[in-house]
């Protein structure tokens, strides 16, 4: 650092981007389609910006002792030549209490968001387990603030921050993570690129699909053996055609459209009292090879388990 001087404190306006990026994260996830203007949350960042140039305008002995005064306060600092007006409205002093009382702002601003859109949706599971990694996040996020807050108050200087840099990182890293794996490219709704070659028409296409219910309404999903390229012979097309209906009709996978017919049946044994079975007894007869993938699937499409199903309804 002592070999680039100049640039000390020059990324402290980012600070005031951590907690507006955070926020507009779970916007975006929230409801994309409404974000708008959101220049006004960057303003902070920019006015400081604008501000710390008075700072930068200094000799280079002032950013010497600064530098000093945060890392090394066991060394002499030099002596600054002349009158300084690096900070005139007192700003710089209380960087740090600003930075927390931002990402605090925000990430109530994030809770309040998160908690009004959640209360508006019903029982769709995919929003709500998307909302449940939300709260994670903010929890993720919360921590850093409590880190931050831990790091200013136990060290006078600078020396600690590279404990909320390692905090900040993993967080971005999970973030980075998430987004990744999420995106359009890894799942698929790239569909339509997909197929862009394909031959088939809509007439063919609903034909298609009006045979692969006919074939599901016999049950055919309850053989533990099924497959896709079996699917595909019984109706007498291609395994690549069948997919492609069930992605695009259905926005399904194979396993997927599978899964749900497997449950609603699941959901029909488990509600008859003449029924005596328990539920790993049902697992197997709906088709699935085992009592955990049963309970994912049921969980993940009608975000309860098998019991909790169960007791709601006898409730």
């Amino acid at each position: 650092m002592f070999q680039v001087i100049y640039l000390v404190d020059v990324t402290e306006p980012l600070n005031f981007l951590i907690g507006p990026f955070f926020y507009l994260y779970i916007f975006s996830k929230v409801d994309e389609s409404r974000i708008q203007r959101i220049y006004y949350h960057f303003l902070p960042a920019i006015g400081y910006l604008l501000y710390s140039i008075l700072f930068h305008l200094q000799p280079i002995e002032l950013k010497y002792n600064s530098y000093l005064e945060q890392y090394h306060p066991e060394l002499s600092f030099v002596e600054v030549i002349g009158n300084t007006f690096e900070d005139p409205l007192l700003i710089k002093n209380f960087v740090n209490e600003l930075t927390i009382l931002s990402i605090a702002i925000y990430v109530i601003f994030s809770v309040i968001k998160l908690y009004k859109a959640q209360r508006k949706i019903s029982s769709n599971s995919d929003k709500k387990k998307s909302y449940r990694i939300l709260w994670i996040d903010i929890g993720l996020m919360t921590s850093i603030l409590f880190i931050i807050v831990f790091v200013k108050s136990f060290y006078p200087h600078d020396l600690g921050d590279y404990i909320i840099i390692v905090a900040i990182c993993i967080f971005i890293y999970s973030i980075s993570f998430k987004v990744i794996r999420d995106s359009v490219f890894f799942r698929n709704d790239l569909s339509k690129n997909k197929y862009s070659k394909s031959v088939l028409d809509d007439e063919t296409k609903q034909r298609i699909l009006s045979q692969i219910t006919a074939v599901m309404d016999e049950k055919y999903y309850l053989n533990p053996s099924q497959s896709l390229p079996d699917l595909a012979k019984k109706i007498k097309t291609s395994p690549n055609y069948v997919s492609q209906v069930i992605n695009e009709k259905l926005n399904l996978t194979y396993l997927e459209l599978i899964n749900e017919y497997r449950i609603e049946e699941a959901k029909t044994m488990i509600l008859d009292p003449e029924l005596n079975e328990t539920m790993e007894g049902i697992a197997y007869s709906v088709g699935f090879n085992s009592k955990s993938t049963f309970h994912s699937a049921f969980k993940r499409i009608t975000g309860k388990t098998p019991s909790e199903f169960k007791n709601s309804k006898n409730n």
